[in-house]
């Protein structure tokens, strides 16, 4: 588990240097990517992912869809989903369509394009429209698409969605069932390079703890919920705190069960790394370091 962390981490930082590489950068990349491929959840559960995506959003069409993950070679090389009509389709209870993908997240962005484009349906945020399926048929009646089926090549390899900010804003009040929604509105959209912020004043608790800072001192550095995002960026440092143990504790549980469903859709979180700002009483445990302390980011 460390070693994919590590990998996650490391991935984004290569590909942007690796792609202003001349003469053979690309070449680079694809191996980063070829080898991301190889950390990704097994066929079988990124497809019981993208089953369950449709049990929660479709549960009367759960039957309607098979999905199958299928190798780039069927793509070009590239991420993609193919929509096809089920050779079963016709029986009852039996499958009408079949979307195949290189990933969990082609076969939701595979379900969404079908639904979206065949049977007019509108999937969004609760506060945008929400989730308009009345204009899709009953189970039986799903359209067929053209002879030859539908094909849909990614553009770029990467997805990317949310900000650091909106992880403290909006997020940081989310329980499970919230995410859960949010994950399969990712999935369904193609997104499959999501921020993963939730939870780490956990871990960082932890480490600032192995340098000897007392919990006092902790307290007076980590913001409160609502102001994560300042502290983070160094902006803010205790303000609305100080953060309950308890508070921490269900976060980290609640980041866990966020990272599990995204891999198992085949996406890549993006992990927060060290941002180089540490505690005040850092300084004075270690006298020697180097730190500096920065000026007020609010005045001119």
């Amino acid at each position: 588990m460390e070693t994919v962390r590590l990998l996650l981490l490391l991935l984004l930082v290569c590909i942007l240097y690796l792609i202003n590489v001349e003469g053979g950068g690309m070449v680079h990349l694809d191996g980063l990517l070829n080898k991301l491929d190889e950390e990704r959840a097994p066929a079988s559960v990124q497809e019981a992912a993208a089953r369950g995506v449709l049990q929660r959003l479709l549960p009367s069409h759960s039957s309607s869809f098979h999905f199958e993950i299928v190798s780039k070679t069927e793509c070009g090389e590239h991420a993609c989903f193919l929509i096809n009509n089920h050779d079963s389709s016709g029986s009852k209870g039996s499958p009408e369509i079949i979307i195949k993908g290189s990933t969990g997240i082609e076969l939701s962005a595979g379900l969404h394009w079908y639904l979206k484009y065949w049977c007019g349906a509108h999937v969004s945020w609760d506060k945008t429209g929400g989730v308009q399926l009345a204009s899709v048929p009953q189970p039986g009646s799903l359209p067929r698409v053209q002879a030859g089926g539908v094909r849909v090549q990614r553009a770029t390899p990467w997805n990317y969605y949310q900000n650091v900010v909106t992880s403290s804003y909006s997020y940081v009040w989310w329980d499970w069932e919230i995410w859960e929604k949010e994950i399969d509105w990712m999935a369904l959209q193609g997104v499959n390079l999501p921020l993963a912020f939730t939870g780490q004043e956990a871990i960082w608790q932890k480490v600032f703890q192995r340098f000897n800072l007392s919990q006092s001192h902790l307290d007076d550095f980590f913001g409160g919920p609502a102001f994560l995002a300042w502290a983070r960026m160094g902006n803010l440092h205790g303000w609305g705190g100080p953060l309950r143990r308890s508070w921490l504790q269900k976060q980290l549980i609640l980041q866990k069960k966020i990272l599990y469903r995204m891999r198992e859709l085949g996406m890549t979180p993006v992990l927060p790394a060290f941002s180089g700002n540490v505690p005040a009483a850092l300084q004075k445990i270690f006298p020697s370091a180097k730190i500096t302390q920065l000026g007020d980011w609010f005045k001119k």
